[in-house]
């Protein structure tokens, strides 16, 4: 009952928290330090929940198999179902994270902050519920339900003219979500009664019912990440998004697609889409090649950064249909360090943007004038680069190691693809180091403050653990 409890408080907090933001005082000097706080304080405790569900479990009940469930009945017949796992805990812990991250690196002269800040406390409750989600209805509620919020702080971060993309980008997901629809309503056709996504393979379905169900599935979760021919919604909203926030909010959504894929996908291919197999892959492969080889096609940091993160969630999608369950923990654990590096990047480029536009000047030397900045973020240049600083080298090393084992081909333009974007992400840090493009004296360029400088340390400092031992925050 404990665990239950606190299952729910980690879903529902977030809310509450959202309307304190919601009526925080219309003073437009008070207004975003208050939301922020509020913000800040409601992920920081549910943090602190999550860290106790580890402690309430114990490290001989963490494994592959469920270690909390909690049933709420809605109706006569509906019984949503809810709990965790080793999976779930580590991936709600690093987009608690994550977001808190991005709240930080949010700057106070940006417009709808309190609406940014209100909606990312909702998407935040809604993600909770989908990584805890157990059975197939609750899935569906959270996996339909996320993207309201998601969508309204999108809207609220681009121009009128730039809202075309958005309207793309919703069509694709929508899609999804009504495919998923039709794959639940076959499911569910067959039992009035909760059925977990554990045992949605062991259902017995006719060959046509598998079809939908299965080819339902697929498409529905396929449709939230960066494959061609979707991908171009993903990337002209990602290229026209300039609050870091924002942006890590939209970041997480094809890692949930990839947990989608986790939970519910088969460990052998249903032999009804089997034929889905081999153009699934030559997708995925091209998808990827185009991204990595994308990145010298722009000068901009934003955008190398952005084609480094689609190489990486196509990398995990790969991974994630390899015949195997061991994969699926290296993933998890390469997925945290993911997020909280891509993070931390992403909130400096910002504040190094919104410094070169204040200033008037270029981008590039840029972090000569910022020794703190410069530090974090050559460090998290090192660890993206895939340098055993971090429990990423050893995950990352695992999973191309296990695609190499399923096919030599593949492998090996994986190993082209993660080289060519670690090279590009490498190329866009020595264009902020350039000495030669040191800017006057006269230019007062600012630093990030010294209380983002030692969070961010922090956050290295607890990737540099995670080499040792990945769940070191745990025991």
């Amino acid at each position: 009952m404990q665990a239950g409890l606190l299952l729910m408080l980690i879903i529902f907090l977030p809310l509450v928290g959202s309307l304190f933001v919601l009526s925080s005082k219309d003073n437009k000097q008070e207004t975003f330090k208050n939301a922020q706080q509020v913000t800040l304080l409601t992920i920081l405790i549910n943090i602190s929940l999550v860290l106790i569900l580890f402690s309430v479990c114990g490290a001989s009940e963490i494994t592959n198999s469920l270690v909390i469930k909690y049933s709420w009945h809605f109706f006569s017949y509906i019984k949503l179902s809810f709990g965790a796992d080793i999976l779930a805990l580590i991936f709600v812990l690093a987009i608690q994270m994550t977001i808190f991250i991005g709240v930080l690196g949010i700057g106070k002269e940006q417009q709808n902050q309190k609406n940014i800040l209100f909606y990312s406390l909702i998407y935040l409750a809604l993600l909770n519920g989908y990584f805890f989600a157990l059975d197939i209805m609750s899935f569906y509620i959270f996996f339909t339900a996320q993207l309201m919020p998601l969508y309204m702080l999108i809207g609220l971060s681009l121009s009128e003219h730039q809202h075309k993309i958005l309207v793309r980008l919703a069509f694709h997901h929508f899609f999804g979500a009504i495919l998923l629809l039709a794959s639940c309503i076959f499911i569910l056709s067959l039992k009035q009664d909760d059925i977990l996504l554990i045992n949605i393979d062991k259902l017995h379905l006719s060959y046509r019912k598998s079809i939908f169900v299965w080819g339902g599935l697929f498409m529905a979760l396929i449709l939230r990440m960066p494959v061609w021919p979707f991908h171009h919604a993903t990337t002209s909203v990602w290229s026209a998004l300039k609050n870091p926030l924002v942006f890590l909010a939209l970041h997480i959504l094809p890692l949930s697609g990839i947990y989608g894929f986790m939970r519910c996908w088969p460990l052998n291919i249903p032999i009804e889409i089997s034929i889905l197999t081999p153009v699934f892959q030559a997708l995925c492969i091209l998808t990827m090649l185009f991204a990595a080889i994308g990145g010298y096609a722009y000068t901009n940091v934003g955008n190398k950064l952005s084609n480094y993160i689609f190489v990486y969630d196509l990398l995990y999608l790969l991974a994630v249909f390899l015949p195997t369950d061991v994969i699926k923990f290296n993933i998890t654990y390469s997925v945290f360090s993911f997020l909280l590096m891509t993070a931390c990047l992403v909130i400096i480029q910002a504040h190094m943007m919104r410094e070169s536009t204040q200033e008037d000047v270029g981008i590039k030397g840029i972090l000569c004038h910022m020794p703190h900045a410069s530090i974090v973020y050559g460090l998290f240049v090192l660890a993206a680069l895939g340098l055993p600083v971090s429990a990423f080298f050893w995950n990352n090393f695992m999973i191309v190691s296990e695609i190499f084992n399923f096919h030599l081909y593949i492998g090996t333009i994986v190993v082209i693809c993660m080289t060519l974007a670690a090279i590009s992400l490498l190329q866009s840090f020595y264009v902020l180091k350039d000495e030669s493009c040191v800017l006057s004296p006269k230019v007062k360029i600012k630093d990030i403050d010294f209380l983002a400088f030692v969070m961010l340390i922090a956050v290295m400092v607890s990737l540099l653990l995670s080499l040792i031992k990945p769940l070191w925050f745990v025991f």
